[in-house]
């Protein structure tokens, strides 16, 4: 019986940690929606996502680091009631394939690669 509290314990607080997470990303939405309104021109709207996009872009970098860090610990706690879990090896490989796409999705769509090669190209044409 303890155990079982013990779980529902566990799977409140995660419950409540996401949904307290949710809310401050919603308020940091918000927040940034209602700079946006208040900006008074396109080119200020501009300057201002200029002025984030390095912030922006090591935070979603530090996620990446993030998952590749954390990816054992979070594969033992989700494992810990399965009676087969996969081996680390293939964990590990897992993990790898993971954080590699996540870069290239970076690379792509985050830092705009396929957008500056085509300026490049189109460029020196």
């Amino acid at each position: 019986m303890v155990a079982l509290s013990n779980s529902r314990r566990q799977r409140g607080s995660w419950l409540i940690s996401c949904s307290a997470l949710m809310m401050v990303a919603a308020l940091g939405t918000g927040w940034l929606l209602w700079q946006a309104v208040t900006l008074s021109s396109l080119t200020v709207v501009e300057a201002r996502v200029n002025e984030v996009k390095p912030l922006l872009s090591a935070w979603r970098l530090g996620i990446i680091l993030l998952v590749a860090t954390l990816w054992p610990w979070v594969r033992d706690a989700v494992y810990r009631n399965v009676q087969t879990p996969p081996s680390r090896a293939e964990s590990n490989h897992l993990r790898w394939r993971v954080v590699g796409w996540l870069l290239v999705i970076e690379l792509l769509i985050g830092q705009n690669l396929f957008g500056q090669l085509v300026q490049i190209l189109g460029g020196t044409s």
